[in-house]
């Protein structure tokens, strides 16, 4: 690992509070790295370019990490914040992230209130606590360097990340002509501007304090609004005494049967597409919606807008007017969102500042609808059914549903879009075993309902018998909809590519030479691609659940949790295809013709009867490999590692190393509770070469004496477009130490 520092300083003065800006120059196995994360480096190179050039800053100096090592695990900028000199002068950072190819970038991740109030400088502001939320759950299976910063180095500040069209992320189309037109540009005026205030402006006088109680978000990219969650809280009392006096003064008639219906509108929104879902994984059909991010909403939204439609169908008052029926539901709409802001907030919920503006808006959109009623009743009549104490409020001006829902609406929709950017192409890299199909009905479910809320009030202006015209409308197109997209629909195509993983592994102790071919999606893996491959390697390919055989793919671990594979033995091939006549007619292994394989050794072994501890040396030599991964089971007393033991009982571990050209092997000391003195270890190791991957296929280490087979060669080729291979070779051996 390699990391390169650059600092810009006033002078000493500047020197003891610095602002920490981070990119890594790394890239995935796979992928040329344009968005992630040449695009961060890239802007840090013209940052220090433009700020060298002027006036120094004021107050606080710059230091600009080039980390060589965030796609093994964050090992750079770990090894940076706990080991270098700089890091105690550190006080704030900010990480520069990209999973896509598309602006703009949104700030995602963000743990103080002055480094938010910072972000306000930018000219191009985007982000939502929202976002910080949903991240903090695990549900986004990704992970940035500000995680190290923050775990490691304690510190707070910013994470931003360019995220649409992340279709292309970590896959070979991660280059410069993908990425939209002017996005450098945008990220990097945010971030000057961003660094100036907090070089030229900020105190930063001690360590900033985290906090996650501070709501923030954008108003469709024109400003930022920041403030804290104490503040939220009074001013949701606030419309909450509103929602009150709305109540109060007539203008709102709840009642209990259309508070009910609202509530059971929203659950069947989100429920019945997962029918839908139902069909088309039975069908096949899994991730039809793919390749675009609104295609979900179409493929599921007509059976959630009909499941909400016919629960309003069943309310339905028959004893009273449709008016009656519109008024009251609307009333339900604004209890509803009422309720949920209180809740929301209750649970100190950052994000519950959209519920407070539904509710703000249908209260105000009330109000506004009495006077707007009365207006429109004669003054004579007026007076005498104030006189004998008559509810005036019989019906919804049309103009109050855009009152209540033009503000909410369009901000949702400006959130929605977001959201959905992230969420569709991350359904391509959430394992085999997620049910993508039911998670995108439920997230489609949600929009439908959130969209438009109003609609569900104005549905009954017509009748019961409109509204069931609406419902079997809605469920014909749906039918059609779901044969248009069974029938012509494909899940992938060359700019949405289903993501492969292939590896040649030789093991050098059982003699097993495999291919393994792995998806890592729930769409379909296409029998026919594997087939073929059957076809070209001569031999049946045998179906792996990542559940069966997790050290299969150590090479590429954690990731290798949400892989299946399948496996085909290359033997057959590797014999047929040699011009060597011994190696053909020969049944010794052929993996006995690898030449320098990482090897594992024990030293400095002791056995204690007393304590019934043994401890060792374990050493690995490992020429021409870049990583190397071992697992064992044991119960670890202590090993030589600076971080903590996982688990004082007996635990599976993996252990990856990170090694690279410059060096060939590494030492591990360990001790752990033995039966005796030959209760020895027993540890596999699968180490990956530094030749036969990606623009160096064509440098595939072949077997000595084998003749020029070229396995990957072949496997890369009979890859159609639509597919994003990431492919290697690894070689494996099993040790008792």
């Amino acid at each position: 690992m390699t990391n390169i520092i650059v600092r810009l300083s006033c002078g000493p003065e500047c020197d003891q509070n610095a602002i920490l800006l981070n990119a890594h120059y790394d890239t995935t196995l796979g992928s040329p790295g344009a968005a992630d994360d040449a695009l961060g480096v890239g802007i840090q190179m013209e940052l220090i370019r433009v700020l060298s050039q002027q006036p120094a800053l004021k107050r606080n100096s710059l230091i600009f990490l080039f980390n060589g090592g965030e796609e093994s695990l964050q090992d750079a900028s770990h090894s940076f914040i706990t080991n270098h000199e700089l890091k105690d002068t550190i006080k704030a950072v900010i990480n520069l992230e990209g999973c896509g190819t598309a602006g703009p970038e949104i700030l995602f991740q963000a743990n103080s209130r002055p480094m938010i109030d910072a972000y306000k400088k930018v000219p191009y502001p985007h982000g939502t606590v929202i976002a910080n939320d949903v991240f903090a759950t695990g549900i986004i299976l990704s992970d940035t360097d500000f995680r190290q910063f923050v775990d490691h180095g304690n510190l707070t500040g910013l994470d931003m990340a360019v995220y649409s069209n992340s279709y292309l992320y970590h896959t070979h189309l991660d280059l410069n002509q993908f990425m939209e037109h002017g996005l450098p540009q945008h990220m990097g005026e945010n971030t000057l501007a961003l660094v100036k205030h907090l070089g030229d402006e900020v105190d930063l006088t001690g360590k900033l304090e985290k906090t996650s109680e501070v709501v923030y978000f954008d108003v469709l990219g024109f400003f930022f609004v920041v403030y804290s969650l104490s503040t939220a809280i009074k001013l949701h009392l606030a419309i909450g005494v509103l929602g009150v006096i709305v109540l109060f003064v007539g203008a709102s008639r709840p009642s209990i049967r259309s508070v009910v219906s609202i509530f059971l509108s929203f659950v069947a929104a989100m429920t019945a597409p997962n029918l839908v879902a139902f069909l088309l994984v039975s069908a096949g059909k899994s991730m039809v919606w793919f390749t675009h991010e609104w295609l979900p909403l179409a493929i599921f939204g007509p059976t959630s807008t009909a499941a909400m439609f016919l629960v309003q169908y069943l309310f339905h008052d028959k004893k009273a007017s449709t008016a009656a029926n519109e008024v009251s539901t609307f009333s339900g709409i604004q209890f509803f969102f009422s309720i949920a802001m209180g809740l929301a907030t209750y649970t100190g919920l950052a994000g519950s500042y959209v519920v407070a503006l539904y509710a703000l808006c249908y209260s105000l959109a009330l109000l506004y609808n009495q006077q707007r009623i009365l207006a429109l009743i004669p003054p004579s009549t007026l007076r005498k059914e104030q006189t004998q104490g008559l509810n005036l409020v019989s019906a919804i001006d049309f103009s109050t549903y855009l009152v209540a829902s033009i503000i909410p609406s369009t901000y949702f929709f400006h959130t929605a879009y977001s959201f959905l950017d992230i969420m569709v192409p991350l359904t391509g890299r959430t394992g085999v075993d997620a049910p993508v199909d039911n998670i995108m009905a439920l997230v489609s479910g949600i929009c439908i309902f959130c969209s438009c809320p109003p609609i569900l009030a104005y549905a009954h202006r017509y009748g019961l018998r409109v509204l069931k015209r609406i419902i079997a409308g809605l469920l014909i197109v749906q039918v059609f909809i779901l044969l248009f997209a069974t029938t012509y629909l494909q899940p992938f195509d060359k700019m949405h590519p289903k993501r492969i993983f292939a590896q040649h592994l030789r093991n050098t102790t059982s003699g097993e030479t495999h291919v393994y071919v792995a998806h890592a999606d729930a769409g379909p893996i296409y029998d026919n691609y594997i087939r073929g491959l059957e076809t070209l390697f001569q031999t049946k390919a045998v179906l792996k659940s990542g559940a069966d055989d997790h050290g299969d793919w150590n090479a590429i671990y954690p990731f290798s949790r949400f892989l299946d594979s399948y496996n085909l033995d290359t033997t057959p091939y590797i014999r047929s295809q040699t011009k060597n006549e011994t190696i053909a007619a020969s049944t010794n292994p052929l993996t006995d013709l690898i030449q320098d394989a990482p090897k594992l050794i024990a030293e400095n072994v002791v056995y204690s009867p007393e304590t019934g501890l043994r401890r060792l040396t374990v050493l690995c030599t490992h020429p021409e490999y870049i990583l190397t991964v071992i697992d064992f089971d044991a119960q670890l007393t202590s090993w030589s590692l600076s971080s903590e033991i996982p688990s004082q009982d007996h635990f599976h571990y993996v252990i990856r190393n990170a090694g690279g050209y410059r060096t060939d092997g590494w030492r591990l000391d360990l001790e752990y509770r033995a039966t005796g003195p030959d209760d020895k270890l027993k540890i596999e190791i699968i180490s990956m070469e530094t030749e036969g991957f990606d623009w160096r296929v064509e440098k595939e280490r072949e077997l000595v004496g084998s003749g020029e087979i070229g396995v990957m060669r072949k496997l890369v080729r009979a890859t159609p477009d639509f597919i994003a291979l990431t492919y290697f070779s690894t070689v494996a051996s099993a040790y008792e130490l």
